[in-house]
């Protein structure tokens, strides 16, 4: 059993065996192979199967839905926050924040999150396989609440007073886009559940600190324009958030087959090389306690 010390330079971690002559850093970790193509857009195509199995029961949701949403509303007012309708008709007086609202609410759900999958894809493979997990497991979560509580936006109420911003901006009553949504599913918010997800994994994941810290504000920008052209409750919100914290844990504690080639002994070795610690990051790894580089790719 090789155990790792620090030695007396600075920036070395050398691992005590055979030789603990410094090697190069490629030696310490091997490459991360990325998931074929192909299976994943099966994926994507399996979660759109389910999504428009369940978008094509909605004339059997539709009494439900409108209950559901009504009593969204109603526990909302008992706890004071039900703040959408003051915030959808304020909006909606202000054509450009109107505006700019609804195109944030139609293409940045679809585009910021796929445009996230697909970086994390390419220069981020060894974090990638636990990102994608979590983000199926939100959909899988998002479409079973669908299925079994629908619940219309607070657009669809009769006699509530909201206006359809998006509507109004001239994507019709639908919104049609190259999803349709699913006109009852408004509890939870996958808006904000992919939003969260988007800014927890970009947090993680990308290198520059002033652009984690920016990439946090997303979920709240989307959150404001879900609530104000009125799409989405409060209580989607923080539902679609806690679906989104919920699934990353769970995909975390997951074991990847693959996620963790990182920590394999380089080629022809029998234990891991010494890491340069320059360029490396060190932390405690889930696996028998191993002292594990986290390296950013060169």
């Amino acid at each position: 059993m090789f155990e790792y010390r620090m030695s007396s330079s600075r920036g070395r971690v050398l691992g005590a065996g055979p030789s603990t002559r410094p090697q190069p850093i490629a030696q310490a970790v091997a490459p991360v192979r990325r998931p074929r193509i192909i299976g994943e857009l099966l994926v994507v195509v399996v979660l759109l199967w389910a999504y428009d199995m369940v978008r094509g029961h909605a004339e059997v949701r539709e009494v439900a839905a409108l209950r559901h949403g009504q009593q969204l509303l109603h526990l909302e007012r008992l706890l004071h926050i039900n703040i959408e309708l003051s915030a959808n008709l304020w909006t909606t007086q202000k054509t450009a924040l109107s505006l700019m609202a609804s195109y944030w609410y139609q293409f940045a759900h679809l585009t910021v999150t796929l445009a996230m999958l697909v970086w994390c894809w390419w220069r981020r493979a060894h974090s990638y396989r636990r990102a994608r997990n979590a983000l199926v497991l939100t959909n899988v979560f998002g479409l079973a609440i669908f299925l079994v509580y629908p619940a219309a936006p607070p657009r669809f109420l009769p006699g509530f007073g909201f206006v359809d911003a998006v509507a109004n901006a001239g994507f019709g009553a639908t919104h049609g886009g190259p999803v349709t949504a699913d006109q009852f599913g408004a509890f939870p918010s996958l808006h904000l559940a992919w939003a969260v997800w988007t800014a927890v994994v970009a947090f993680r994941l990308v290198r520059s600190r002033a652009l984690r810290w920016l990439w946090l504000c997303y979920p709240v920008v989307t959150a404001v324009a879900v609530v104000v052209t009125g799409n989405h409750y409060l209580l989607d919100i923080l539902a679609g958030g806690a679906i989104a914290l919920m699934t990353l844990g769970i995909a975390h504690r997951i074991p990847s087959r693959r996620s963790d080639d990182r920590h394999r002994p380089a080629s022809g070795s029998g234990h891991p090389g010494p890491v340069n610690l320059a360029r490396c990051k060190t932390f405690l790894g889930s696996r028998d306690g191993e002292l594990v580089p986290s390296c950013p790719e060169r």
